[in-house]
């Protein structure tokens, strides 16, 4: 009894330690009584390109539990492919191209047709790799090379998708991506990585494990490295272990590393750019049957465009229109636990106050400005000023927000640390004031009746309205007497 006494004394002090450590690293984080419009604080130039990122230490999006980042390809600029150790959400602000992603365990459904002709043994390979990856992947390699020359084999992949502006992308911690800009013009591709995500096993820092390529400016925004250079992980390991694995020779090995390559993580291509991809954005090509798991995993879609106005969840002509994006869209998201809420208002049109009832929110200007007011658990105005295309501001959870257009359109992404975030909005037909008896309203404002009845129905709509009206929106706060 004695010893058991003492083991749950110890586990009661561990769990005690544990509690309070936890405590005294995250309990102030979410005390905020002011909020900025965020620029990026560092940005790491490329040969096409540039990345450009948020400052994930800045107050809010501590709170928040976030980190933001912004890709910008140049024309014919490929972003090299990475991981990251936390789940992404992206959003095309602007331009087109090509995206793919490597999904581990999953089969190249991407297949020159020439590789299938002459009764090539291939399509065993592919057939058993479903059933084993290593012992599939070996058969390839092996027919590859006794059959690929003859028959014209050119490439086989995982899937390759056409991407474009409102497409909005969703990423698994873990899984490589890559992106190409086929268009004229800038790829703009934002995105949020949630760092305080369950699945996310490392410390609250983004962390990008690069296959290709090289940042010879170093994760200057994690404290400790400095200017220190991030090689592509194949630079750790022995140029003739590489050699031994790939079974290649040892210069290909070593060019693997990238060690004398100055081009950072967005390179440019040179000629033709001749991945295996779908001739239209509605056509898709026929997968083969696999065990079951491909189809759920593998196969999993993970891209949804919210520009298209006949797919909004509130439209007006005359104001504008939002749509939303959640887990019963596009259910990849239940596993990440992020959604996405896309909006584009017209001069003067507000966005009713409202709050996230279940979910931190990190919003975007991709076009435009507004005026913004945000307020906190204590009643203060934490922010109340004019955001302008490319800045960044993060709401936390509960604190309520209100939006009115000050240029000619106002768009912006929202993204959300909920799957299915829901909102609770003051004022408007659905509103918790509707919701409100009347006796309430009165009682708890000291107002009359009548007064109240106005509060609870002169505004009819859900969700966007005209900002005409008696109220002294965006003045300053007059000083208490």
């Amino acid at each position: 009894m004695a010893r058991l006494a003492s083991l749950l004394s110890f586990s009661v002090t561990i769990l005690i330690f544990l509690h309070g450590s936890t405590a005294q690293q995250f309990s102030n984080e979410c005390q905020l009584d002011q909020l900025n419009a965020l620029e990026p604080s560092h940005v790491l130039k490329a040969e096409a390109g540039r990345i450009e990122v948020w400052d994930h230490h800045a107050p809010q999006l501590r709170c928040s539990g976030v980190s933001f980042v912004r890709y910008i390809i140049e024309s014919q600029g490929l972003y090299l492919p990475s991981f990251l150790n936390t789940a992404k959400l992206s959003f095309v602000a602007k331009g087109q191209g090509l995206m793919g992603r490597v999904i581990p365990g999953c089969a190249e459904t991407f297949q020159d047709s020439s590789v299938f002709q002459q009764g090539s043994p291939f399509g065993e390979g592919q057939g058993q790799q479903g059933q084993g990856q290593g012992q599939g992947q070996g058969q390839q390699g092996q027919h590859q090379g006794q059959h690929g020359q003859g028959q014209g084999f050119r490439d086989m992949h995982q899937k390759v998708e056409h991407i474009r502006s409102g497409d909005t992308i969703a990423t698994h911690p873990g899984v490589a991506q890559w992106f190409y800009n086929n268009g004229n013009q800038p790829l703009v591709i934002v995105a949020v990585m949630d760092l305080a995500s369950h699945q996310n096993q490392l410390d609250r820092n983004p962390r990008p494990f690069y296959l290709a390529g090289n940042n010879p400016q170093g994760q200057s925004w994690l404290h400790g490295r400095g200017q220190q250079p991030q090689n592509n992980i194949l630079n750790g390991f022995s140029p003739e272990v590489l050699a031994q694995a790939f079974k290649i020779d040892v210069r290909t090995a070593q060019q693997l590393q990238n060690q004398q390559d100055n081009r950072g993580n967005i390179v440019r291509v040179q000629g033709p750019f001749g991945v295996i991809r779908p001739p239209l954005r509605s056509q898709r090509p026929q997968e083969e049957e696999g065990n079951g798991v491909e189809e759920t995993i593998c196969s999993a879609r993970c891209t949804e465009n919210l520009d298209d106005p006949s797919n909004a969840d509130v439209y007006k002509p005359q104001l504008g229109y939002i749509s939303t994006l959640n887990s019963y869209d596009l259910p990849i998201l239940r596993v990440l636990r992020l959604s996405a809420l896309r909006g584009s208002i017209r001069q003067n049109a507000m966005v009713l106050p409202q709050w996230n009832a279940n979910a931190n929110a990190v919003l975007y200007v991709t076009d435009g400005e507004a005026h913004i007011q945000v307020v906190n658990d204590n009643g203060e105005r934490v922010f109340d000023g004019q955001v302008s295309q490319g800045q960044l501001l993060a709401i936390p959870q509960g604190f309520s927000v209100v939006k009115r257009a000050t240029s000619d359109q106002f768009r912006w992404i929202e993204f959300k640390t909920n799957a299915n975030a829901q909102i609770n909005t003051l004022a408007g037909r659905t509103s918790v004031m509707t919701a409100l008896p009347l006796e309430v309203i009165a009682n708890g404002y000291q107002i009359s009746l009548e007064e109240a009845r106005r509060v609870k129905f002169n505004t009819i709509g859900t969700t966007l309205t005209h900002s005409s009206g008696p109220a002294s929106y965006g003045r300053p706060r007059k000083a208490d007497a």
